[in-house]
Protein backbone atom coordinates (compact mmCIF):
# COMPACT_ATOMS: atom_id res chain seq x y z
CA UNK A 1 0.00 0.00 0.00
CA UNK A 2 1.47 3.02 -0.83
CA UNK A 3 -0.19 5.50 1.74
CA UNK A 4 1.04 4.16 4.66
CA UNK A 5 4.52 5.96 4.14
CA UNK A 6 2.54 9.04 3.37
CA UNK A 7 0.56 8.38 6.89
CA UNK A 8 3.43 7.76 8.73
CA UNK A 9 5.23 11.22 7.89
CA UNK A 10 1.97 12.63 8.29
CA UNK A 11 1.72 12.02 11.33
CA UNK A 12 5.25 13.28 12.73
CA UNK A 13 4.58 16.50 10.81
CA UNK A 14 0.95 16.70 12.77
CA UNK A 15 2.91 15.49 16.02
CA UNK A 16 5.75 18.81 15.85
CA UNK A 17 2.54 21.28 14.42
CA UNK A 18 0.78 20.53 17.35
CA UNK A 19 3.04 19.97 19.87
CA UNK A 20 4.88 21.77 22.49
CA UNK A 21 7.20 24.47 20.83
CA UNK A 22 10.39 25.16 22.58
CA UNK A 23 12.01 28.67 21.85
CA UNK A 24 14.80 30.03 24.35
CA UNK A 25 14.84 33.38 24.09
CA UNK A 26 18.67 33.07 23.80
CA UNK A 27 20.44 36.57 25.13
CA UNK A 28 17.97 36.37 28.24
CA UNK A 29 17.87 32.50 28.85
CA UNK A 30 20.92 30.21 28.02
CA UNK A 31 20.64 26.63 26.96
CA UNK A 32 21.75 24.61 29.55
CA UNK A 33 25.08 22.51 28.83
CA UNK A 34 25.72 18.72 29.00
CA UNK A 35 28.55 17.29 31.55
CA UNK A 36 30.61 15.88 27.70
CA UNK A 37 29.95 19.53 26.11
CA UNK A 38 33.45 20.34 24.70
CA UNK A 39 34.06 24.00 24.07
CA UNK A 40 34.82 27.58 25.99
CA UNK A 41 37.96 27.96 28.09
CA UNK A 42 39.82 25.72 30.01
CA UNK A 43 39.33 25.52 33.65
CA UNK A 44 42.68 24.70 35.52
CA UNK A 45 42.62 23.96 38.97
CA UNK A 46 46.30 25.63 40.11
CA UNK A 47 46.19 24.11 43.79
CA UNK A 48 45.98 20.39 42.37
CA UNK A 49 48.52 21.30 38.93
CA UNK A 50 51.32 19.50 39.24
CA UNK A 51 53.38 21.75 36.16
CA UNK A 52 54.38 18.35 34.27
CA UNK A 53 53.41 19.79 31.06
CA UNK A 54 51.87 16.63 29.43
CA UNK A 55 48.92 18.65 28.69
CA UNK A 56 50.86 21.18 26.31
CA UNK A 57 52.97 17.73 24.77
CA UNK A 58 49.53 15.96 23.91
CA UNK A 59 47.66 19.05 22.25
CA UNK A 60 48.49 18.01 18.43
CA UNK A 61 47.82 21.94 17.54
CA UNK A 62 50.18 23.67 20.12
CA UNK A 63 47.06 25.58 21.58
CA UNK A 64 49.06 25.63 25.00
CA UNK A 65 52.02 27.59 26.02
CA UNK A 66 52.71 27.05 29.65
CA UNK A 67 55.49 28.79 31.51
CA UNK A 68 57.10 26.92 34.71
CA UNK A 69 59.60 27.89 37.08
CA UNK A 70 61.37 25.55 39.70
CA UNK A 71 61.96 26.92 43.26
CA UNK A 72 65.13 26.14 45.35
CA UNK A 73 63.08 23.22 46.88
CA UNK A 74 62.89 21.13 43.40
CA UNK A 75 59.42 22.16 42.68
CA UNK A 76 57.97 23.14 40.01
CA UNK A 77 55.19 26.23 39.99
CA UNK A 78 52.67 27.12 36.94
CA UNK A 79 53.68 30.81 35.89
CA UNK A 80 51.49 30.95 32.89
CA UNK A 81 48.99 28.79 30.71
CA UNK A 82 47.79 29.88 27.74
CA UNK A 83 45.20 28.30 26.09
CA UNK A 84 45.35 30.08 22.66
CA UNK A 85 41.79 29.73 21.59
CA UNK A 86 41.92 30.14 17.52
CA UNK A 87 44.19 27.01 17.27
CA UNK A 88 42.53 24.31 19.73
CA UNK A 89 40.50 22.32 17.56
CA UNK A 90 39.11 21.18 21.36
CA UNK A 91 39.81 17.31 21.14
CA UNK A 92 40.14 17.36 25.01
CA UNK A 93 43.41 15.59 24.41
CA UNK A 94 45.04 18.09 27.19
CA UNK A 95 42.45 17.11 29.87
CA UNK A 96 42.80 13.32 29.17
CA UNK A 97 47.09 13.74 29.35
CA UNK A 98 46.41 15.37 32.62
CA UNK A 99 47.48 12.86 35.35
CA UNK A 100 46.03 14.69 38.45
CA UNK A 101 42.45 15.68 36.71
CA UNK A 102 43.07 19.37 36.92
CA UNK A 103 42.08 20.87 33.60
CA UNK A 104 38.07 20.88 32.72
CA UNK A 105 36.05 22.93 30.10
CA UNK A 106 33.48 25.32 31.36
CA UNK A 107 30.41 25.42 29.74
CA UNK A 108 30.35 28.71 27.77
CA UNK A 109 29.37 28.86 24.77
CA UNK A 110 29.69 32.13 23.62
CA UNK A 111 33.50 31.89 21.70
CA UNK A 112 33.28 34.73 19.29
CA UNK A 113 35.61 37.64 19.61
CA UNK A 114 36.79 40.39 16.86
CA UNK A 115 40.18 40.57 17.80
CA UNK A 116 43.15 38.01 17.47
CA UNK A 117 44.56 39.16 20.82
CA UNK A 118 40.74 38.45 23.21
CA UNK A 119 41.53 34.28 21.91
CA UNK A 120 44.50 33.99 24.23
CA UNK A 121 43.10 33.14 27.84
CA UNK A 122 45.84 32.86 30.90
CA UNK A 123 44.17 30.06 32.71
CA UNK A 124 46.25 31.07 36.16
CA UNK A 125 45.51 34.54 36.05
CA UNK A 126 41.61 33.32 35.70
CA UNK A 127 42.28 30.96 38.44
CA UNK A 128 43.44 33.24 40.51
CA UNK A 129 40.81 35.90 39.88
CA UNK A 130 38.15 33.45 40.60
CA UNK A 131 40.08 32.09 44.14
CA UNK A 132 40.07 36.26 45.09
CA UNK A 133 36.15 36.99 44.03
CA UNK A 134 35.22 33.56 46.30
CA UNK A 135 37.41 34.22 49.29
Amino acid sequence: MWGKGLVAGLKVTWGHWFGKKETVYYPEERLPMTERFRGGHLVLDDKKCIACKLCAMGCPNAALDLTVSVDEDKKRHMDSYKHQIGRCMYCDLCIEACPVKALSWDKNYEGSSYFKEDMTYDAVVEAKNRRGSNE
